[in-house]
């Protein structure tokens, strides 16, 4: 049996917009052992700085901060009274599925064009919620950043992303969008509405700003760290024991980091 789109497709990069990109990068630094991460080149030339950092061999979490008050996350952050969870970056082994799903769900594309020798597409957050970046890589062990040398953590609390949580003022609708563009099914076993993306996963939940609201992250040390939590830019990060956890799994952390 052939995979589906949505089990071809790697949620490979989550992000956050911040009105101060020092100051959220050294907040994941010193609460998740995280190392510096790099810039993607092409963001200053529309008007962005951002810090990219790896989170295992697959994943990543970047932070993007507007560079001019005339962008439009610089009018987002305006809009939203502060950061929030700005976007997500799913690699897809082909485009064309997607953007016919999109159009048939009357989703707006507001980019289409290509980024180190790949075709890119991104859809309106108006329309998902948030800035959804679907990019065209056929083969799933290649990104982007594979060639880009960056710091290693000395002692990283986390090593992927597990899943992530989506806010709307309604969650089954938005679901049911994401699950039609993405080619997913909606698992509604659970009281808020799930797709899978490979082995990630996507949860919504009921909230009034449309944003990213949380990622679930996998703890390196489960005893220590599975549990704990921080809030970053109005995103809670969620550490979680990998092996007990699945991917859009609900979880309430308790506790802060030590």
């Amino acid at each position: 049996m052939n995979p589906t789109p949505a089990q071809r497709a790697i949620l490979r990069q989550v992000v956050i917009g911040s009105p101060d990109l020092d100051a959220t990068t050294r907040q994941l630094r010193e609460s998740l052992g995280v190392a510096r991460g790099f810039a993607d080149p092409l963001l200053e030339e529309i008007g962005m700085a951002d810090e990219t950092i790896r989170v295992g061999p697959e994943a990543h979490l970047e932070v993007v901060a507007p560079l001019r008050d005339d962008v439009s996350l610089a009018a987002w952050l305006r809009k939203g009274d502060g950061g929030g969870g700005y976007a997500l970056s799913i690699q897809v082994p082909d485009l064309t599925p997607h953007l016919a799903a999109a159009v048939q769900a009357g989703v707006r594309v507001v980019a289409d064009l290509e980024a180190y020798g790949h075709r890119i597409v991104q859809l309106h957050p108006g329309d998902m919620g948030l800035l959804v970046e679907l990019d065209e890589i056929a083969d799933p062990g290649v990104w982007f950043w594979d060639d880009v040398e960056a710091e290693t953590a000395a002692a990283p609390r986390i090593d992927d992303v597990l899943g992530v949580e989506i806010a709307s003022p309604d969650p089954r609708a938005q679901a049911a969008l994401w699950a039609s563009v993405l080619g997913a099914e909606v698992d509604l076993s659970a009281p808020e509405p799930r797709i899978a993306l490979g082995r990630r996963g996507i949860r919504f939940v009921d909230g009034q700003r449309k944003m990213l609201s949380a990622v679930d992250l996998a703890a390196v040390d489960p005893d220590e760290h599975a549990g704990a939590a921080v809030e970053v830019d109005g995103v809670l990060l969620r550490l979680l024991d990998p092996s007990a956890a699945p991917a859009t799994a609900s979880a309430t952390a308790q506790r802060g980091f030590a």
